[in-house]
């Protein structure tokens, strides 16, 4: 608020007390009130313009107190101006305070100095990780729609694909980073650590170094790459790396835990993962490095003495109404690759948990007459035979035959249905097995361990899902690996809420998913002036508000509350 002189046309100077304020970045004003002319006041005052510049001062003032009302004067014939956003999101601010702890502001900062840049790696990167988190898509997307935050985070486009290259280039710093931060702030559960491997595919034809072609989770034919991911024991990602799509999921733990017993200095780790990552490799090297493992075994794939222990009905015992599990420590021989590429055996006391469900007795055998059925119908019907089918009912059809491709081809040889492989598939349905280095935890310790898998499928889901990390808009390799670590980070970050808000006893329980979706919504609209209206709340919207005490209800706000706000959260 201040004193403005206004020149009329009569020659008179006219004072009003006039609002400032800004709106789509241009300065604009407003006449509060019309005090008089000069040379009126002056026979009233020693000095007008002194005397409401204190009343200005005072008004600003009241103005500033969050409890004064805010007045709205609402012109219909006001024309919306060319750079005004229909919505503008504040749920990004709690995932600010998150970042802000992390100190991923210093780690950019501290690698810039060296850097000839003109734009800032640090806030690119927020606005890539913000737009994965909140708005998802592909980086042009992010550039072009970063008005819907309440900061200007990239300059152009251009610094936005520039800036790919630097974070591909600490994208192993950057990770060794994040880890130390967690641990100071949340601490490290080490007690065992969840891996697997999903594939992301790219609507391209021709291969490189990277995208290859591959077996693919979704059982697509374009090349793919391959994204290995270790969770520590409560679901909060550890690391992350990537690798061609023709390289067997199982060469991939070894790597990733080398790199990470040298760069995050970790103790023992019991590795948990599926019967996938099951091989002699990986349990001769976890052993050799003093860590351990759980995994899944197959039933069906195991040899003869191993499915006879599985069958004997000696030795179970009950584990709930329709359910009994039993357990032996075995001699078990292991092939391996040495460091020369030779083959070896060396043999492991291992200890083996087979538990038997009346429950996934039932769904198996729900699922597999379904697809024998589908059989049945195509046996009929042998020209409708395709790809499909390779990864479901043609595998009870005796017959068919593939092509190096993996194509169904045409065959003049008879088709028939595999009796034996149902009978066979029959006797197992209900059992699970697994295999650990773990010879003192108890059965019912390995189940546990072994059931929070699902922290990591959840994990997979998130990341494909609700941070839509395909498609993947970028093709160099570089880009490739900086976008997966924006993933990467914008997954911790989610993670880490759905932590703090679990941990903070507000009587119900939040999923990652929730939570987002809520943050989404968060949204505001210009009103007048610099006064935004907020549209949406909810009890997850309500419990942010009292876990991380940002003050999340008010139904309108000035652009500084609103800015006070955002930059408290950076402290």
């Amino acid at each position: 608020m201040y004193v403005k002189k206004n020149s009329c046309k009569n020659g008179r100077i006219l004072l009003t007390l006039t609002h400032g304020y800004r709106e789509n970045g241009k300065l604009k004003q407003k006449n509060i009130e019309t005090l008089g002319y000069l040379d009126d006041l002056e026979k009233i005052y020693d000095d007008p313009i002194a005397h409401f510049r204190v009343i200005a001062k005072q008004k600003t003032a009241e103005m500033a107190v969050a409890s004064e009302p805010i007045h709205l004067d609402l012109n219909p014939t006001t024309p919306i101006g060319q750079l005004e956003v229909g919505l503008k999101n504040l749920g990004y601010v709690v995932f600010e305070k998150l970042y802000h702890e992390l100190g991923i502001q210093t780690f950019f900062a501290r690698h810039e100095n060296r850097l000839k840049i003109d734009f800032n790696l640090n806030a690119v990167f927020r606005l890539l990780v913000y737009s994965r988190l909140l708005d998802p898509g592909s980086k042009k997307k992010a550039y072009d729609n970063q008005s819907q935050f309440f900061e200007t985070m990239a300059p152009s486009l251009e610094a936005v694909y520039r800036s790919l290259d630097y974070y591909d280039r600490f994208n192993l710093d950057l990770q060794r980073w994040l880890n130390e931060r967690v641990k100071k702030q949340y601490g490290r559960n080490h007690d065992f650590a969840y891996y697997d491997v999903t594939n992301y595919y790219f609507e391209i034809d021709e291969e490189d170094e990277l995208r290859r072609r591959g077996p693919s989770k979704e059982h697509r034919p374009n090349p793919i790459i391959q994204m290995g991911l270790l969770l520590d024991s409560r679901g909060l990602p550890l690391a992350y790396h990537l690798f061609p799509g023709n390289q067997s999921e199982k060469r991939s733990l070894n790597p990733l835990l080398n790199r990470l017993k040298e760069d995050y200095g970790l103790g023992r780790l019991v590795v948990v993962a599926d019967k996938g990552l099951n091989c002699g490799d990986n349990i001769a090297c976890q052993l050799a490095q003093g860590n351990g493992y759980i995994y899944s075994q197959s039933i069906r794939g195991a040899d003869q003495e191993f499915k006879q222990f599985v069958l004997d009905p000696a030795g179970y015992q009950p584990n709930g109404e329709h359910s009994k599990v039993k357990s032996r420590v075995y001699p078990k021989e292991i092939r391996f690759t040495d460091a020369q590429g030779k083959k070896q055996k060396i043999r492991v006391d291992q200890k083996q948990v087979v538990f038997y469900s009346q429950d996934y007795a039932d769904k198996a055998r729900y699922e597999r007459n379904r697809t024998v059925a589908k059989a049945r119908r195509y046996l009929r019907s042998p020209s409708n035979l395709n790809l499909a089918l390779a990864y479901s009912a043609a595998s009870y059809i005796k017959g068919v035959q593939y092509d190096k491709n993996g194509e169904i081809i045409e065959t003049k040889s008879a088709l028939y249905l595999d009796e034996a492989k149902i009978r066979e598939e029959e006797q197992f349905d209900g059992y699970y097995a697994i295999v650990t280095s773990e010879l003192d935890k108890t059965d019912a310790e390995i189940i546990e361990a072994y059931h929070g898998l699902w922290k990591i499928e959840e994990s997979f889901k998130i990341s494909k899902s609700d941070l839509r990390t395909r498609p993947i808009y970028v093709s160099l390799e570089a880009h490739i690996e900086a976008h997966f670590l924006t993933c990467f980070v914008a997954l911790l970050l989610s993670r880490i809420l759905e932590l703090r808000m679990n941990n903070a006893q507000t009587g119900r329980s939040f999923s990652a998913v929730e939570l987002l979706e809520s943050l989404r919504r968060y949204t505001c609209s210009h009103v007048s002036e610099n006064i935004y209206s907020f549209h949406y709340t909810d009890d997850v919207i309500q419990q942010i508000d009292k876990v991380f005490g940002i003050n999340l209800d008010k139904r309108f706000r000035k652009r500084g509350d609103i800015r006070k706000l955002i930059a408290s959260m950076k402290k």
